[in-house]
């Protein structure tokens, strides 16, 4: 009688933890999705007067650019931002962070 109850509640734990696990796994694509889409905004990067000012719009509107970004020498953030003072496309920057990022040493 114990050995049933015991396994009973093995078996209601496992199939519990199964569903919680299925449920968190649905909302990962989901969310991986939503963030892709959030990442991958289109659009131009405004006029920017200095490395902070770019850094700020990076920050609040290409959060995952920012991110890569932010890895890079400061020498690069000084050449980047003057290849976008005037503004810019940030498809075009975008390429241009991920390049520098590949190739620095």
């Amino acid at each position: 009688m114990i050995r049933k109850t015991v396994f009973s509640l093995v078996l209601v734990s496992l199939a519990g933890m199964s569903l919680v696990s299925t449920a968190q796994a649905g909302a990962i694509p989901k969310r991986t999705h939503d963030s892709t889409l959030v990442g991958a905004k289109v659009g131009s990067i405004p006029p920017t007067s200095s490395v902070e000012d770019l850094e700020k719009e990076l920050k609040r509107s290409f959060v995952g650019t920012y991110a890569i970004y932010g890895t890079l020498p400061e020498e690069y953030k000084v050449t980047l931002q003057a290849s976008v003072k005037d503004g810019g496309n940030i498809q075009d920057f975008r390429n241009e962070v991920i390049r520098m990022r590949l190739h620095r040493h």
